[in-house]
């Protein structure tokens, strides 16, 4: 009999101790956040990746408090990637989510976390379209043009990219495949060495994100033919998109997002989706994108977790269908 009153009285301080600590966990997260926020970004200082994130975190700092930007580079951003997906889902450390999320895992590379189960989405940020553009001697003037040239070429035209098995290059490859195009890759470190060969006229075409290949398009510098996006470009307004030139399937975009460890309160994780939805379709901050060559966008966590199943499935077809292999 006393060892039944004893579970019993333990089974209900813990019922109370439980209902108890509800109210505090809620008060906590009503009062989120109390401290600095940390936004991992998972590439060098001064790159695409990086410019993103400094921006957001700028804009969201009279919101939130300060957000701390911390460069985690290495591994195709798979570093900074698994340092976000160890931390606790508080709220207070953040990812700023890329497309590596799901190329990285179509190329079957080895990573110490799962981007479905270990990250909770919070919203996507912006896109930067992929663009493609040719030496500005080439006897090209459009992709019509462009296409009629390449098919008289005894031999594959090499096209440069600014690395292997990055979005640009895997869209590249569907692109080609698409339009059975005799294209050849040339797998550079960096965009700047890429489009440097494209001018210099050692490579004929350069396939790369719209920044700052159609500013060089712009300026005359290349010959613009075609960009991955639904509109226009404002950096390159007289380059077609790929809508108007009848391949609506091959709209594609780097992507950018926040994310956080999986776990994070939905308190929490709503008021940091209507804060950041809230900021990205700010006018001054939808300029300052658009300069950069960017699309805001904003999503519900729900619809950026699908975009992330959509993106990996359409990469790993890509990868699979071209024998593409990258190691690590």
């Amino acid at each position: 009999m006393r060892l039944k009153r004893f579970f019993f009285l333990a089974s209900g301080l813990a019922a109370l101790s439980a209902s108890a600590l509800a109210p505090l966990a809620a008060f906590a997260q009503a009062k989120y956040p109390e401290r600095p926020i940390r936004l991992v970004v998972p590439f060098a200082p001064g790159g695409v990746v990086d410019v993103v994130g400094r921006h957001w975190a700028s804009r969201m700092k009279p919101l939130l408090g300060t957000v701390v930007v911390e460069n985690q580079g290495g591994a195709g951003g798979t570093i900074g990637a698994a340092a976000a997906a160890r931390a606790k889902p508080d709220g207070y450390t953040l990812l700023l989510g890329t497309t590596t999320l799901a190329t990285n895992a179509a190329l079957g590379l080895k990573q110490p976390y799962d981007p479905m189960k270990d990250f909770q989405p919070i919203s996507t940020l912006a896109d930067i379209p992929d663009f493609i553009a040719v030496n500005k001697d080439l006897p090209v003037k459009d992709y019509k043009s462009f296409v009629e040239w390449s098919a008289k070429q005894p031999q594959r035209v090499r096209y440069a990219t600014s690395g292997l098995g990055n979005q640009p290059h895997l869209w590249a490859e569907l692109f080609r495949a698409r339009n059975k195009l005799n294209l050849e890759n040339i797998a550079y470190k960096n965009a700047a060495d890429a489009l440097r060969d494209v001018m210099g006229g050692h490579v004929p075409i350069v396939i790369d994100v719209v920044m700052p290949a159609g500013v060089l398009a712009t300026q005359g510098k290349l010959t613009g033919l075609v960009v991955s996006s639904e509109k226009r470009s404002p950096v390159a307004p007289n380059v077609p998109t790929v809508v108007e030139l009848g391949m609506p399937d091959m709209v594609s975009a780097v992507f950018f997002g926040v994310v956080a460890p999986a776990g994070i309160p939905r308190p929490v994780l709503d008021r940091l989706n209507t804060l950041v939805r809230q900021i990205i379709k700010e006018p001054e901050v939808e300029k300052k994108f658009a300069d950069l060559g960017y699309v805001t966008t904003g999503s519900t966590p729900e619809a950026y977790l699908e975009k992330l199943k959509f993106e990996t499935a359409r990469w790993t077809k890509v990868v699979k269908d071209n024998s593409i292999k990258i190691e690590g």
